[in-house]
């Protein structure tokens, strides 16, 4: 009798661990498996609506012009040439009998947006991170990247209050953006209305990896 219960709790242990050991390994390499061949489906079924949307993108770019096209790339390049900008922001200081004193550039940095929650008016701190408070922020906010880079450049000058205001509406009418984010100047001379300016310019690029 008691050899007959000793080979039952054996085989009972033995069927614990079968269950352990074989078993329950086998059944979660299953549930895998199945959420596997789910993430497929979903995927083969997401094909033709993702084609579509190929399809009407390159449909949207074939439609352009050669001249459209390179305006757009020219807008929002794929990466900023920061010699290029540079020269451009040079010519536009030059252009106005401003003396460039001065330009340098910071590396590019991912642009992100404000998402969920409400925000009744806007204000940032001199960091630039949002003020919750002066922007009546209610409900949680996030930001979100939005694929887009800026490159901002520091650009010191000097030359008369008319000089610069003719610089900045040429900034403003530049073929791409040249948004200035930064301002200050210092009187240099009294008697010759020189004034020495301190600005800060952002212009973006959208990465091809990123469309």
């Amino acid at each position: 009798m008691r050899f007959q219960l000793g080979i039952q709790i054996l085989l009972i242990l033995v069927a614990i661990a079968i269950a352990f050991g074989v078993i329950k390994p086998k059944l979660a390499e299953i549930n895998n498996t199945q959420n596997e061949v789910a993430a497929y489906k979903s995927a083969l079924n997401n094909i033709g609506k993702y084609n579509q949307r190929l399809q009407t993108l390159i449909n949207q770019l074939n439609s352009m012009s050669t001249s459209d096209r390179a305006a757009l790339y020219r807008y929002l390049p794929e990466e900023v040439d920061v010699v290029s900008v540079s020269r451009d922001i040079t010519n536009i200081i030059e252009r106005n009998r401003l003396l460039v004193l001065d330009i340098t550039f910071d590396s590019p940095v991912p642009v992100t947006s404000l998402s969920q929650g409400s925000i009744e008016n806007a204000v940032y701190n001199p960091d630039g991170t949002l003020d919750t408070v002066a922007s009546g922020v209610t409900g949680e906010i996030s930001e979100i990247e939005t694929g887009v880079y800026s490159q901002k450049f520091k650009v010191d000058a000097v030359g008369t209050y008319d000089q610069m205001k003719a610089m900045l509406a040429d900034f403003e009418r530049n073929n791409y953006p040249l948004r200035l984010t930064e301002f200050t100047f210092t009187l240099e001379n009294r008697s010759s209305g020189l004034i020495q300016y301190s600005f800060v310019l952002e212009t973006y690029a959208l990465p091809s990896s990123n469309l």
